[in-house]
């Protein structure tokens, strides 16, 4: 793959920034070529194809990472 050199508005330069913060993307071209994928190519979602929301995935997430910290905290994880 080539590089490429591109101007961002101010806005989506802090949309991207702001996704790059949250742990979501690893740099801004991993955000940028999963936007441009999106937009152009794939599917608006990844929870369209499973028939969810985000809001439902993360309430799952939140609930298994809530029973994981007690099972921690109540000593039953075995550590590898």
């Amino acid at each position: 793959m080539t590089a490429k050199h591109i101007t961002l508005t101010d806005p989506v330069a802090d949309i991207i920034a702001a996704e790059i913060s949250s742990g979501r993307y690893k740099d801004a071209s991993a955000a940028l070529n999963d936007a441009a994928w999106n937009y152009f190519i794939g599917a608006p979602s990844p929870f369209t194809e499973y028939g969810v929301t985000p809001e439902q995935v993360e309430r799952s997430a939140a609930a298994e990472l809530a029973a994981i910290k007690a099972d921690r905290e109540a000593g039953k994880l075995v550590e590898l």
